[in-house]
């Protein structure tokens, strides 16, 4: 009885928070700002993987 009348006290705030947490909105522009940082960065990060995999491969962990 004490969960039920807890929760029925503030169904908006509930809803409020739980459609902060669902929205797409934050999780798509966090990427969109990550894909366009990694376009102005390509040639490093291309480099850097490259390099990140020949040293895996070159450490015999291969």
């Amino acid at each position: 009885m004490g969960e039920s009348s807890h929760r029925a006290g503030r169904p908006g705030r509930a809803r409020a928070a739980r459609a902060l947490f669902t929205d797409p909105v934050l999780p798509v522009a966090a990427l969109g700002i990550a894909a366009i940082a990694a376009v102005l960065h390509a040639p490093v990060l291309t480099w850097a993987i490259t390099g990140g995999l020949a040293g895996y491969s070159l450490s015999g962990s291969v």
